[in-house]
């Protein structure tokens, strides 16, 4: 018999095996509304992902002006993984969303 992980549903259908691949977190950074990039990692040359936490939702407190969301973006070719925001519309209202990002490898 061979050794290894297996896992099956309840119907006794195999929904993970040894060999699949499972995405796994390589770090988080604070993200404080600036533009800005992560030192190239070669297991996000495989593909990435990554998870935005914000400090606030939108519609907690912000009456008078746009919240303005980070755009991400995994460079496979290099295993950089940057981020940036719009420029705001109007300066005196709109803000920039800030929060906490994980980040991982496929």
């Amino acid at each position: 018999m061979a050794a290894g992980l297996q896992v099956w549903d309840a119907s006794g259908n195999l929904v993970l095996d040894a060999s699949y691949r499972v995405m796994r977190i390589i770090d988080s950074v604070i993200l404080n509304g600036n533009n800005g990039s992560q030192p190239a990692d070669s297991r996000l040359m495989q593909g990435g992902f990554v998870s935005f936490q914000p400090d606030n939702t939108c519609g907690d407190g912000y009456l008078s002006g746009g919240v303005i969301t980070p755009r991400f973006s995994v460079d496979t070719d290099t295993g950089i993984l940057s981020w940036s925001y719009a420029p705001k519309n109007n300066a005196t209202y709109d803000i920039y969303q800030t929060g906490i990002l994980f980040y991982g490898a496929s």
